[in-house]
């Protein structure tokens, strides 16, 4: 490479290589007619949720407090590796241009977040507060260049030292884009927006300025950030396909660990302890898990359509299927596995019967909240498809999947 310019180029082509074939596995996988089939769906209820909120909601402080997340949340891609903390180090001076391409890039990928997720909530802002498209417009400029401030000050911020202080940092920045967010969507005078923008201005130019003088770049931690957006994508890309440069995490989680230990002592158990195991602690499987959780139940009680809790259950328990169907791979490159004398079959169905029980327990929570929120009419639907589901996708879709 002759220039630092060409090395970001040529990382970044490398990795847009991988990438794209990835999303061409998930592509043909089928996965996109189920967003096809959310979107219809979901466009759908999201119209009815719209006309059964009551007009005193909160509309402005919800829209603004979605969009403020999304523009406080600005990762830096830039696509460094471990190797660098040696090689690359020693001419940080000379890496503007480097750090300067990524910025860009991070930039422009994630304006089309922020674009996206103003489309996703157009309608709600149209219904609550004004239907004009130039307002519209206006919000978005002013949160692209919001997003720009944060970029660069999340950069700056990425060279303190301790976990602690870059947080406070990042909830300080959290409130400015809270205020400028409620402002816009409020429809506060002008004169305030311009007053916060120029605020940010100051800031950049005063506070994070003197930051960028006194403290080096943590190599370290930007390795880490790049690492830990690569392995996210990875993990989507695994429910789909084998990808052997994923990592895995492992987190310590005492209570839940000891879970598995209440199986039966003998080798018919090996590899159901084992993948409950790996679900509990490691990379992110029991954290999803959960969360899916939380949010379907949030939604059982926030639907008031007929029958759609029905479809939300069973939604969020394909989602959680997915999200589980991934665990078979897991243990794929881990060589000493094939050490242990059990046949393969008796592995499929050990991880099938795992599967299926963790899909039950979320039948189970989804019946009981289904029968809290409406009636046992619409709890006994989400009971029994659920329990037909979680069976047919445990012991016929996952077997078959995983012959081919």
């Amino acid at each position: 490479m002759n220039t630092t310019e060409e090395l970001w180029s040529q990382r970044a082509k490398d990795y847009w290589s991988r990438a794209i074939r990835y999303l061409r596995l998930i592509g043909n996988s089928g996965f996109l007619f189920t967003i096809y089939l959310s979107i219809i769906v979901g466009s759908y209820y999201y119209s009815e949720l719209l006309k059964w909120l009551p007009e005193w909601f909160p509309a402005a402080l919800f829209l603004a407090t979605l969009t403020a997340v999304f523009v406080t949340k600005s990762p830096l891609r830039t696509f460094l590796k471990s190797a660098d903390v040696v090689f690359l180090s020693p001419i940080e001076g000379k890496l503007q241009a480097y750090f300067r391409f990524s910025l860009f890039y991070s930039f422009i990928v994630q304006s089309f977040v922020i674009i996206f997720v103003i489309v996703l909530l157009t309608p709600m802002y149209r219904h609550f507060i004004v239907d004009d498209a130039s307002s519209l417009i206006f919000i978005i400029v002013v949160l692209l260049i919001s997003k720009g401030w944060n970029l660069i000050v999340q950069w700056e911020e990425a060279r303190l030292l301790f976990l602690g202080i870059r947080q406070a940092h990042t909830l300080m920045r959290f409130i400015v884009n809270l205020t400028l967010t409620y402002f816009l969507f409020s429809g506060a005078s002008i004169y305030f927006i311009v007053a916060l923008v120029i605020m940010k201005g100051l800031l950049l130019l005063l506070y994070y300025q003197h930051i960028k003088q006194r403290h080096s770049l943590k190599w370290e931690f930007l390795i880490e950030v790049e690492e830990r957006m690569v392995m996210f994508f990875y993990r989507i890309a695994n429910m789909f396909t084998d990808v052997p440069k994923l990592s895995t995490k492992v987190k310590q989680r005492k209570f839940w660990s000891s879970i598995p230990n209440f199986l039966t002592f003998n080798q018919t158990s090996t590899f159901p302890y084992l993948f409950l195991k790996s679900f509990i602690r490691a990379n992110d499987y029991f954290g999803i898990y959960i969360r899916l959780t939380i949010v379907a139940i949030v939604f059982i009680f926030y639907v008031q359509f007929d029958y759609g809790r029905i479809f939300v259950a069973l939604l969020f328990l394909y989602m959680s299927a997915l999200q589980l169907s991934t665990l078979m791979k897991h243990h794929n490159l881990t060589l000493w596995i094939d050490l242990y004398p059990i046949d393969v079959e008796v592995r499929k169905k050990a991880f099938s019967s795992v599967v299926f029980s963790l899909l039950l327990i979320k039948v189970s929570i989804f019946t009981l909240f289904t029968f809290l929120a409406t009636n046992l009419t619409e709890a006994l639907f989400v009971l029994v498809l659920g329990f037909v589901f979680s069976y047919l996708y445990s012991y016929f879709y996952m077997s078959k999947t995983s012959q081919s």
